[in-house]
């Protein structure tokens, strides 16, 4: 249960960061938002980094529990 729980948050993490790299070259670096769905694009990555938030406590205290054995 734990690795799962590690890989499912390192995954999810990877998945925020790529997800705010592709946002930041639409939107600063091609100056394309017009023609593509920023604010789409936006919202999702912030998704991804609330859902990386929520699993993180998870994460801790599995590991915590882990590690006071």
């Amino acid at each position: 249960m734990f690795f799962a729980l590690q890989i499912t948050s390192t995954l999810t993490f990877a998945a925020a960061c790529a997800s705010a790299g592709i946002t930041v070259l639409i939107d600063n670096d091609l100056n394309s938002c017009a023609h593509n769905h920023c604010l789409q694009f936006e919202t999702a990555t912030a998704m991804a980094f609330i859902s990386w938030f929520t699993t993180l406590p998870s994460f801790l205290l599995n590991f915590w529990s882990l590690a006071s054995r």
